[in-house]
């Protein structure tokens, strides 16, 4: 642009001394040139223009790290379903253990195909755990993602139901867990908040963006257990209705992440 501006005040100013000059012959090649040439620029603008609101500028690549509940979301697909996320490409990775440390690396070593952003999201089922080895490994995540030039974005887990709001045989299942000091859905569900907790707390230390799966899809600000009508019958694992709701939250999400960039 800065070229064709100075390229078009040349042209002007051979205009201004056309005129001056009484030169009517010269004048008028002038006008031909000047006419082809801003006729030119202004088709070029439009299609500018066009390739900006159809989506044909480059989309910024994302990456969804994630397990079961990430797989099911179908985030590939998010652009057919959300038109303002027509902007961005997803790809799923799934790697089914907490520890998502060599899954990572290996997308940060794509050469031709590395994304823009990586959203880390961990399942509901590997809660309760060890709550210190897991804030180490986001820690070290976030770390390798800005090395590479990857903007990390941490996301918070997606709650369990509350073990109230389970069928008789769910809750006779945990009332035996506790008898054989397994994990039950109340520590699981414990676990999982303060790691959420915790998640927040960090991104905001850190300067990060956080995509929120708890807040749209708990039962309130306090029973922050997964909403009853949102499961997909075990109290873990999501239904299309959640999905629907977990949609909406990811580009502005993204735009916030990029903002800060």
């Amino acid at each position: 642009m800065k070229g064709m501006d100075s390229f078009l005040k040349k042209m002007l100013s051979i205009g201004a001394a056309a005129v001056a000059s009484r030169n009517w012959r010269y004048s008028n090649r002038y006008l031909v040139c000047l006419t082809a040439f801003v006729v030119t620029f202004l088709l070029v603008d439009l299609m500018i223009c066009k390739n900006e609101a159809y989506g044909m500028t480059k989309q910024k690549h994302i990456v969804l790290l994630g397990a079961s509940v990430g797989q099911a979301w179908n985030i590939e697909g998010l652009p057919d379903r959300v038109a303002a996320a027509q902007g961005y490409r997803f790809e799923y990775v799934g790697e089914y253990a907490f520890d998502k440390t060599e899954a990572l690396r290996k997308i940060l070593q794509w050469k031709q195909n590395r994304p823009d952003a990586i959203f880390i999201k961990e399942c509901a089922a590997y809660f309760p755990g060890d709550l210190h080895q897991y804030q180490e490994l986001m820690k070290g995540w976030v770390k390798e993602c800005k090395k590479a030039g990857v903007i990390p974005i941490p996301t918070t887990v997606v709650p369990v139901v509350s073990d109230k709001n389970k069928t008789l045989k769910d809750q006779l299942m945990d009332f035996i867990k506790k008898l054989l000091g397994r994990p039950t859905t109340a520590t699981q569900l414990a676990g999982i908040l303060q790691y959420n907790d915790w998640v927040r707390v960090y991104a905001a230390q850190e300067g990060l963006t956080v995509l929120d799966l708890e807040a749209p899809l708990r039962t309130s600000q306090d029973d922050r257990s997964l909403r009853v009508d949102l499961h997909s019958g075990d109290g873990l694992h999501l239904n299309s209705k959640a999905y629907q709701i977990l949609d909406k939250t990811v580009v502005p999400t993204l735009d916030r992440a990029f903002r800060k960039k």
